[in-house]
């Protein structure tokens, strides 16, 4: 009986010496990923992409640039898909945008969904064949002004606090057979995410999020615009992989976005850090 005893006190013992406090996460995270001084240094992150995807029963690859200028700019530009132009998604400290081109092919009045007039409730102005420039709401404009953050692949993880975000951690859960820490952020203006992060690396293995963070972190926010629908209802698991040291930094190189029975890879071909911005990149027409 009394070594029953001993070894619960001990399994106690090893449990709360072994657990980690959310803060303690936090900064592991920091630090595998180049640490907080070196993420929050970077003024500038370029990302050459490509997506592949099936859509209609057709398998794309799409051409993706993501360019981040901090407390700036933020950019988004997709190559075009099924005989349509180029999209893209901007977001600066003082407006935000979103070109969605024509699709001839789809729908009547020229655009998938029509064209011209307004889309979700947002002023759009451009030609009336289902082609324009919308632009965002104040509100969706707060919602994706943390878009600005060149501190590495997860910002938004980075000094959380100082961000006026909240982290909460759910306990440990597995992913593809590692151990992961379930970490739940809450940003300022409601936004949340379920992060998982490696028990044995403190890299982020996997994402889980709804509605516009889901839009945001999938990329697929400017595409549903196109097909006429909402973000309200999306969810997304993202997983990441191939990381890649860069300047000191951890890239994951790989994402797997599973949304619904649809699953798209993303993988990165080139990252520039610190490099000057071309003034393309702010121009709205």
């Amino acid at each position: 009986m009394k070594k029953q005893i001993l070894t619960g006190c001990l399994s106690i013992l090893v449990f709360f010496g072994s657990a980690q406090t959310i803060e303690e996460v936090m900064t592991k995270f920091e630090e595998a990923n180049g640490g907080k001084n070196k993420l929050k240094a970077i003024k500038t992150l370029q990302m050459e992409s490509v997506m592949k995807m099936n859509m209609m029963g057709q398998s794309f690859d799409i051409s993706l640039n993501s360019i981040r200028e901090r407390g700036k700019l933020y950019r988004r530009q997709m190559g075009g898909i099924m005989g349509m132009g180029n999209s893209w998604t901007m977001v600066t400290d003082t407006a935000g945008y979103v070109y969605v081109p024509a699709m001839p092919n789809f729908g009547g009045g020229g655009g998938f969904g029509g064209g011209g007039g307004q889309r979700d409730g947002n002023t759009q102005f451009g030609s009336g064949n289902g082609a324009g420039v919308t632009k965002m709401t104040d509100d969706d404009l707060r919602k994706q002004q943390y878009e600005m953050d060149c501190a590495g692949s997860f910002p938004m993880l980075v000094d959380y606090t100082k961000k006026g975000y909240t982290a909460e951690l759910l306990g440990t859960a597995k992913v593809n057979k590692e151990e992961c820490y379930k970490v739940k952020l809450t940003m300022k203006d409601g936004l949340t995410g379920t992060f998982y992060i490696n028990k044995n690396n403190f890299l982020v293995q996997q994402v889980e999020a709804a509605d516009e963070m889901a839009a945001a972190l999938s990329g697929f926010g400017s595409i549903m615009r196109m097909m006429g629908g909402g973000r309200r209802s999306l969810k997304v698991t993202i997983q990441y992989s191939a990381y890649k040291e860069v300047a000191g930094i951890q890239f994951p190189m790989k994402q797997l976005i599973s949304l619904g029975p649809v699953e798209t890879i993303i993988e990165h071909l080139d990252i520039k850090l610190n490099e000057p911005v071309d003034e393309v990149w702010y121009k709205v027409k």
